[in-house]
């Protein structure tokens, strides 16, 4: 089973993350009162009254959009998203599966989406025009996914669930949060003619406003593309992991994969969603990063 791990260099993928965790943090007062997800959030610098009114309603999803989810989740992302674009997931047999993984989180998954009333007949509660699919995240994911991907014969499919299985595993969240279970913004997807007006940033505000609501006390969001890691910035997510595309190589080095610029880079954003709960009291502050020579792990602030 480790045969291809080995190929693919996990190895120099070992992060400095793996610390000690420091002093037990607080847990924060309930809150019998909690402001539903889509009321503003005043505990943040980063609320959504801060920044300008987003141009669609958001809500949570229901089972009867299940199929409108996965149709435009394969319109805006499958064919869009850098990672699944490089390793051309959308135009192998393999896309049929990894749609299905799809359709089995929104099962499990706390998913919201955005409306925008197009004043059609058809669609009396507004035409779907972004999507954030949320779950748990768990320690065991990464060896889930290692073990997905060993059953999966389509080549590009294994490869993308075994760079997702470092994504999730290398980070080591979990034991610097000294927590088992932690929300996780899984996909976020806007429809690819209304980007840049906001709706992206939106959707992950109300999706961390609605991790808070039901409990959770640390969040995470793994960006594959610039332009995701950015709205995780700006929504409060530190940047606390990262690897360059480039460094991830098979047995003859040469890079698995390689996404057009500007997505250089796989970027883990995390944080406390209670401002009683510090990242900075669990998780390093510095930016993990892979060195460019002897493909070792290093550790660089954030400022250089």
């Amino acid at each position: 089973m480790l045969r291809w791990i080995r190929k693919f260099r996990w190895s120099s993928l070992l992060s400095d993350l793996k610390s000690s965790p420091g002093a037990s943090q607080p847990t924060p007062a309930a809150n019998n009162d909690a402001a539903r997800f889509d009321i503003k959030d005043s505990r943040l610098q980063n609320t959504l009254s801060a920044i300008r009114s987003c141009p669609c309603r958001v809500r949570l999803a229901r089972a009867a959009d299940t199929g409108e989810v996965v149709a435009f989740v394969q319109r805006n992302l499958l064919h869009h998203e850098p990672l699944l674009r490089a390793l051309n997931v959308g135009e192998i047999p393999g896309r049929e599966q990894w749609l299905d993984y799809v359709r089995q989180l929104l099962r499990d998954s706390f998913t919201l989406v955005a409306l925008a009333d197009d004043g059609s007949d058809r669609s009396p509660n507004g035409r779907i025009v972004g999507v954030a699919i949320s779950r748990r995240s768990c320690s065991w994911d990464g060896k889930q996914l290692i073990e997905r991907a060993d059953r999966t014969r389509c080549d590009q499919l294994r490869k993308l669930l075994y760079i997702w299985s470092i994504v999730e595993s290398e980070p080591a969240l979990h034991q610097h949060f000294c927590t088992r279970c932690l929300f996780e913004i899984a996909f976020l997807a806007t429809s690819v003619e209304l980007q840049r007006q906001g709706i992206g940033l939106h959707l992950t505000l109300h999706s961390l406003q609605l991790a808070r609501d039901l409990g959770f006390h640390f969040a995470r969001m793994n960006c594959t593309c610039e332009y995701s890691s950015r709205v995780a910035s700006k929504a409060g997510l530190e940047c606390c992991w990262t690897v360059a595309y480039h460094h991830l190589v098979d047995s003859s080095k040469q890079p698995v994969v390689q996404p057009a610029p500007p997505h250089t880079h796989i970027k883990v954003h995390a944080m406390a969603l209670f401002p009683e709960l510090s990242i900075k009291s669990s998780c390093s502050a510095c930016l993990t990063t892979i060195h460019p020579t002897v493909g070792t792990v290093s550790s660089r602030d954030e400022d250089e």
